[in-house]
């Protein structure tokens, strides 16, 4: 049982100019992110291109009409982003106790092609968060950024960030047009690992390799499930939770109110292409009779920020796999109006229900106290 009554399993920090500087390899650090002002705004370039607009991660709690791109630090960024004694103070006027933590800029690092360069970037990344986390441990835990095309240095950075007491892994949300998915057997040692160190994986939106997922205005953001659905697929079917039946999966800030029909779904399928497996179908799960609904409540785990449906479907889903998050400090955050988001989101549910979504789960995923 958690000493917590409400921990976020989704929010983030805003990197500070000086993330890559200081942490990024002399090898790599010329072609790191750094930052420049232009036009009165302050912009992340690196080699390669440059990141989003920094103002527009830290626009929780402001209004909308009010909403803009480009800014700079000192003028646009809420200190709790960056700094962890502020983030506290943030944190109270929300009523939120600890917090699971992502990046920001660092999301679209996962573009860069250079996989040296994005590795580099990507250690640096984890060894700041790993400090920040450090000021208060036992309140913030974070995910460490992780890269697949490159097997063997996502393993010994899993090591890594472990030993420096980061709490789970993202790697790339969707794998596009690649001709190999998740299920592939040359991801097995990574999975292998995390499932040995018990190190959550996350599939978070922005994180894909060709920014297929970063779908703007009200039609492409309606379908951001799509993309964790399309990734999650071929794990069920290909068998890797079959094979790694301890590896915990993280779809965040994707909701969650789609997966009783995706599970439906799943199913019927299953069974359909099991009855046509004589015809030499390959879509069944290798040598099981395990419904992919079964893998799914077991070995995936699910973040959301105001989606009720979720809440109503807990018991489809399996009330021990949906986490409640603020998202602070992103426009889609829910901060500082979470308590009052609680009263939307649990309107008739058992409290012990609520307890579980809105701090137990994240506190036995993550390893709260």
């Amino acid at each position: 049982m958690t000493k917590f009554n409400c921990i976020s399993a989704d929010t983030h920090v805003i990197e500070p100019p000086n993330v890559w500087l200081d942490h990024t390899e002399p090898a790599f650090r010329d072609r790191a992110p750094h930052v420049v002002r232009e036009n009165g705004n302050d912009v992340f370039k690196f080699d390669g291109g440059e990141l989003l607009g920094i103002a527009g991660w830290s626009s929780a709690g402001k209004p909308r009409n009010e909403f803009k791109m480009h800014g700079t630090f000192e003028n646009d960024i809420y200190p709790g982003a960056y700094d962890p004694h502020a983030r506290l103070k943030d944190m109270a006027t929300d009523g939120v106790e600890a917090e699971v933590l992502y990046p920001s800029l660092s999301m679209r690092l996962y573009a860069i092609d250079d996989i040296p360069l994005r590795n580099a970037c990507f250690r640096a990344y984890n060894s700041w968060i790993a400090e920040f986390c450090s000021a208060y441990p036992d309140r913030f835990k974070g995910i460490m950024l992780t890269d697949l095309e490159d097997i063997a240095a996502a393993i010994a950075e899993l090591h890594r960030g472990k030993k420096m007491g980061l709490a789970g892994a993202a790697v790339a949300l969707y794998l596009g047009d690649a001709s190999i998915q998740y299920d592939d057997a040359s991801f097995d040692p990574f999975w292998a690992t995390a499932q040995d160190l018990d190190i959550p994986v996350s599939l978070h939106v922005l994180t894909d390799k060709e920014g297929k997922s970063a779908l703007t205005g009200p039609v492409g953001r309606v379908f951001d499930a799509h993309f964790v659905q399309l990734t999650l697929t071929p794990m069920i079917f290909g068998g890797v939770f079959q094979r790694f039946p301890r590896l915990r999966v993280v779809s965040a800030e994707l909701d969650a109110g789609w997966a009783p029909y995706f599970i439906e779904r799943m199913d019927y399928i299953f069974e359909i292409h099991t009855a046509m497996a004589q015809t030499g179908d390959t879509l069944r799960i290798a040598g099981g009779d395990v419904l992919p609904s079964e893998y799914f409540k077991r070995n995936v785990y699910m973040t959301f920020m105001r989606d009720r449906s979720a809440v109503l479907a807990r018991d489809q889903i399996g009330l021990g796999h949906i986490m409640w998050a603020t998202d602070y400090p992103h426009l889609d955050s829910t901060w500082p109006n979470s308590r009052k988001m609680h009263e939307y989101l649990f309107e008739g549910v058992p409290e012990q229900d609520k307890h579980r979504i809105i701090a137990a789960n994240a506190s036995e995923v993550y390893g709260f106290g």
